[in-house]
């Protein structure tokens, strides 16, 4: 009896206990085998243990138009660091932007404005120009939120614009005395959090704040529940209280707060719910932290440190196993498994001879063909340190030669005094009544020093005499 006459639930058992190495080797057996092996049931196991697969922790598939084998091999590539880098947009304003993905739509944020870049299902590319531009900020977009009917911003005037996705009427909220950091938008509800110490809760069909609670702290982010119930609040810790808070939505009362142990000045920079009752938070103390409101607020479940110290400006996940957090360290993007407590490893992919690529599993590309674990084996090592010792030789050169002319020049002053002063003791043999004659006083060392060399005479040839020798 062949394998594939066994019946199809058969089949599902047997694959479900091989690695994805193997089921990609079983599949290369026959075509029978490669259709079958193909299909989305098989994969869905091991895709649920994978990073990035669009396979929620409850099971939802967030991708389905795209196949699950294919979704495998490329969160193997994110785990790995296996890419193709390419610039996917460019603009000219240097500021660092705030990007929200909304299925084949990119919103960029560009100073006072929001561009909707459309994304090519073919190529995988933008657009270059924005297929909708959303303005009326005077002052830089600080964070935006998008819904499935409306994009709503908060922006440096102190000023909250609701932007209808379809037709591009605008709304303005006006409430705040200073810059908006943060805001959520969830089922008509609006929250938003300001430089000027409050948090006030909006909705949709009305411009004016529904209720403002003073936070005492400058509020960095904020959070609304699945359940549009409670809502969270991360302040710049600068005060005696924790910077994490959940308020309800209905009373604006503080329901509890979240950890014990935060250092001041550790301020909560992005909020992230997974669940109703399960959130990531990210701050200035570099740190990303799970928290379960299960279980006791006093403690997260767990955390994860940045390897290079730098504040963690922004946090996403994939619903799963996956993190992927923003610090400000030249601005390094690292993918984070929540089943281990470091980033995953990064491999770089050099290039080398006929455009073919090799992976390096160490920091530096060397060579065409072969990596370089230290730095002494870079050519560009060596390189700068041949400057170095040129300009190094150079510098001891000119010092000798400086030091030979001081060295000279002190030599000859020395001289010169001996002279002086041997000149100076000559006359003290003189007569009494010659001392005092101006032409027999010599000047002071320093006049001598001072003045200047008197060239000596031009030359003038000795005269020639003619002598006159009678004629015999």
């Amino acid at each position: 009896m062949f394998l594939f006459q066994l019946p199809e639930v058969v089949l599902y058992h047997i694959m479900s206990y091989l690695e994805y190495k193997s089921l990609s080797r079983l599949s290369q057996v026959c075509k029978t085998i490669y259709h079958f092996a193909n299909r989305d049931a098989v994969w869905r196991k091991i895709a649920k243990e994978l990073i990035n697969t669009g396979i929620t922790r409850q099971g939802a598939d967030v991708y389905p138009h795209i196949p699950l084998k294919d979704r495998v091999k490329v969160s193997q590539n994110w785990c790995h660091g296996i890419c193709r880098k390419e610039v996917m947009l460019k603009w000219r304003i240097n500021l660092l932007p705030w990007i929200q993905l909304d299925g084949d739509v990119l919103y960029l944020s560009q100073a006072a404005d929001i561009g909707a870049y459309h994304l090519r299902p073919d190529t995988g590319k933008l657009q270059r120009s924005p297929m909708a531009l959303f303005s009326g900020h005077l002052e830089d977009v600080c964070r935006f939120a998008v819904t499935d009917t409306h994009l709503v911003s908060g922006g440096s005037d102190g000023k909250i614009l609701v932007h209808h996705r379809r037709n591009g009427f605008s709304m303005e909220y006006s409430g705040h005395n200073q810059e908006v950091n943060c805001l959520d938008c969830r089922g008509g509800l609006i929250v938003s959090g300001s430089r000027d110490r409050t948090a006030r809760i909006w909705t949709l069909s009305s411009n004016c704040p529904r209720d403002t609670i003073p936070m005492n702290d400058r509020v960095w982010s904020v959070a609304i529940s699945p359940t549009q119930s409670s809502f969270v609040t991360g302040t710049a810790c600068c005060a005696n209280f924790s910077p994490l808070r959940i308020w309800d939505v209905e009373r604006c009362e503080l329901l509890c707060c979240l950890g014990s142990e935060f250092r001041r000045g550790a301020g909560v920079l992005d909020i992230v719910y997974e669940s109703p009752v399960q959130l990531l938070t990210c701050g200035y103390d570099t740190y990303i932290r799970s928290w379960d409101l299960r279980l006791s607020p006093r403690k997260c479940v767990m955390e994860w440190e940045e390897p290079h110290d730098s504040a963690l400006y922004c946090i996403q996940t994939d619903g799963n196993h996956m993190i992927a957090s923003g610090s400000s360290y030249y601005g390094v993007i690292r993918t984070w498994d929540k089943r281990q407590t470091r980033c995953l490893e990064s491999r770089l992919v050099c290039h080398g001879d006929n455009n073919q690529s090799y992976v390096c599993e160490s920091d530096h590309c060397c060579g065409e063909s072969q990596c370089c674990s230290y730095y002494y084996e870079l050519w560009w090592f060596w390189l700068v340190w041949t400057l170095i010792i040129i300009l190094m030789c150079c510098c001891v050169s000119q010092h000798r030669r400086y030091k030979q002319s001081f060295q000279q020049q002190r030599r000859q002053n020395e001289i010169n005094l001996i002279v002086y002063r041997e000149a100076h003791n000559n006359t003290q043999h003189l007569p009494l009544y010659l001392r005092f004659l101006p032409d027999y006083m010599l000047p002071t060392y320093e006049e001598v020093v001072d003045s200047t060399a008197t060239p000596p005479p031009p030359y003038s040839p000795p005269p020639v005499s003619l002598s006159v020798h009678p004629a015999p």
